[in-house]
């Protein structure tokens, strides 16, 4: 009987043992949970801080270049290509593409769950319904991916 009894408690032994590990394993996988949760509402932030930035960005140069601050309040007006010297259609070219590439940063950061549909109401549509800058698109949108190029389009109109 002394043998049952010492096989009776390595038994109870092994099973505490194992009851110990299980335990360990998913205290890990809690532990892991919210580490991936924090991470993710740290790189929301961070991705939410960086869309701010961009438009920071975009509004900077326009207050500190004349020649763009003046094409964009035309541009507000509707002025189109025809209007603008070679120089200063190229200058807005690139502001605009400044701005349409923020917008299809912010579309991908939304398609990968990063941000919310909210972060779309932060962008001045007027700026994209302008003739000018739809005539902009015209040339370029082929430059972008073809589903960017439906949602901005649905987004925009």
């Amino acid at each position: 009987m002394i043998k049952i009894n010492k096989k009776k408690k390595t038994i109870l032994k092994r099973q505490y043992i194992e009851i110990l590990g299980l335990l360990s394993v998913i205290a890990s996988l809690l532990f892991v949970g919210v580490e991936i949760r924090q991470n993710t509402t740290a790189i929301r932030g961070a991705t939410q801080q960086d869309i701010s930035y961009q438009i920071s960005e975009i509004y900077k140069i326009a207050v500190e270049n004349e020649k763009i601050a003046l094409i964009t309040s035309k541009a507000y007006q509707g002025i189109t290509k025809k209007d603008l010297s070679e120089i200063d259609f190229s200058r807005f070219w690139l502001f605009a593409m400044m701005g349409l590439r923020r917008v299809e940063n912010i579309y991908l950061q939304y398609n990968n769950g990063f941000v919310g549909s909210e972060a779309f109401d932060r962008i001045d549509m007027a700026f994209y319904r302008t003739p000018l800058v739809r005539e902009i698109w015209e040339e370029r949108k082929n430059s972008f991916d073809p589903e960017f190029v439906v949602f901005y389009e649905n987004l925009r109109n």
